[in-house]
């Protein structure tokens, strides 16, 4: 075997239709994700679209295997339709099929060097191991005993039109890379984290900042994690993250989140539906984010998770715009950890519902608050809707500073109203055009459910 292991703007627009013959399951905004149906081209063999210096054709394991040991950079090795054994492909090095459905390598590893190409084939893995500017094209991985697709330290790739399928640790897993780009790419089943993306300090500074960009990718039915950054700098235009679970060994219930941004990590995410997950839909921590836009495709579904969002421990920016947060459980929007400069705008939060969550002061309790808001967090709420919420609407503990501008309760929330709970005197939010009165009271009214525990780094291995 080879290798191992803050103005305020207008909301998004309506969804398109999906094309023409894309599963349903990998239908994006309009676009298909995953490893196309079709042959890259009519031919036994493919090399159109690919800067190939030299072309070397094999029809054989023994074959390719020979290609391999004589290639220099910029050679592409061509495969016949086939089943072939595992391969490490010299720096540069590229191995090409006519489609995932005719081709089979038992696994890839590309070994440093720049610009190599994998494409059109199904393996059970991909080793990056230091290679720069790969790309790895409508390729299905699938069935890996250890992780789909593993970015070594100081690699670069960019994975499209791909599906990775069914590995037992981790779909993609990537620590320290340069870059990890991702378009219209489908991973699906992985028995722990969709997709890893870390730096291995504790907080990096943005020059060492692993860099990752998702366009139009689905990532469902993962264990522990959807997707999970740390200490990463995220660009994101277009991610479904679908049907977390929590992991065999992991039954606490804190596990089996959507997305988790945490270790001092910059994301930019636009477009993101977070569904169903057995735990928090997102989690902030100790991070910058903005989640969300007013521009075409870059509204947010946070629905039917245990825990919609949780914003806690920011230093100094987080902004939620065009959201909506319907059927979470425990609560739908909280904040913690003495939080600064948090926007919420133009996003509702509607029916969340009873869950026993641990709490501040007692334990487990039921929980069903809207929004929840502790630890002295300060927050800009403007243009918000909170109904239907089963316990408390909007709920603050203690002081907390910052502004409601038109928040609207309704469902049942205006009986509820807007509790500012355990409070005798200091910091309160201001209270702007359209939002109801504050209620005040000394004593505790409602349970206050506890942050919420961060991954540890060695999560699945």
């Amino acid at each position: 075997m080879v290798g191992s292991l803050a103005g305020l703007a207008g909301c998004g627009a309506d969804e398109p239709r999906g094309p023409e013959g894309c599963p349903a399951e990998d239908e994006i905004r309009g676009v298909c994700a995953g490893v196309p149906r079709a042959a890259i081209c009519d031919e036994e063999t493919c090399t159109a679209g690919v800067a190939c210096a030299v072309v070397a054709r094999a029809r054989s394991d023994a074959e390719l295997q020979a290609a391999a040991a004589a290639a220099a950079p910029g050679t592409c090795i061509a495969l016949a339709p086939g089943a072939y054994g595992a391969v490490a492909l010299p720096g540069g090095v590229s191995v090409l099929g006519r489609s995932a459905g005719d081709v089979t390598v038992h696994e890839v590893v590309l070994d440093p060097g720049e610009g190599a190409v994998v494409r059109g084939l199904t393996t059970s893995m991909i080793r990056v191991g230091g290679a720069a500017r790969a790309k790895i094209e409508s390729v299905r991985v699938r069935g890996s005993a250890d992780s789909g697709v593993i970015v070594d330290a100081r690699s670069s790739v960019d994975v499209t039109t791909s599906t990775i399928e069914g590995a037992a640790l981790y779909g993609l897993f990537a620590v320290d890379p340069f870059a990890v780009s991702l378009d219209r790419v489908v991973i699906a089943g992985s028995g722990g984290p969709g997709l890893w993306v870390a730096s291995s300090a504790d907080c990096a500074e943005p020059p060492a900042q692993p860099a990752l960009d998702v366009k139009s990718s689905i990532v469902r039915g993962s264990h522990i994690v959807g997707v999970a950054l740390f200490g990463a700098r995220a660009a994101i235009a277009g991610l479904d993250i679908l049907g977390t679970s929590p992991g065999k060994e992991f039954q606490t219930g804190r596990y089996g989140g959507g997305l988790s941004i945490a270790s001092c990590s910059d994301a930019d995410v636009k477009g993101l539906r977070v569904h169903d997950s057995k735990s928090y839909g997102v989690l902030v921590d100790g991070s910058k984010a903005t989640i969300g836009g007013n521009g075409p495709d870059e509204d947010v579904e946070i629905h039917r998770n245990v825990i919609g969002l949780s914003v806690q421990n920011v230093p100094e920016s987080f902004r939620l715009e065009n959201a909506q947060l319907d059927e979470n459980q425990g609560f739908g929007i909280g904040l913690s950890g003495e939080s600064r400069g948090v926007i919420i705008c133009r996003s509702s939060v509607m029916a969340t519902g009873i869950k026993a969550l641990p709490t501040v002061h007692a334990g487990v309790e039921d929980v069903g608050h809207g929004l929840s808001w502790t630890e002295r967090s300060e927050a800009t709420i403007s243009d918000v809707s909170v109904g239907g919420s089963a316990l408390a609407s909007v709920l603050i503990d203690g002081e907390a500073s910052g502004t409601l501008h038109h928040v609207t309760l309704s469902d049942g929330d205006e009986a509820l109203g807007i509790v500012q709970q355990d409070f005798r005197t200091g910091a309160q939010p201001t209270i702007e055009s359209g939002t109801p009165a504050l209620r005040q009271a000394e004593d505790a009214l409602y349970p206050v459910p506890a942050a919420l525990d961060v991954l540890p780094r060695d999560v699945a291995r």
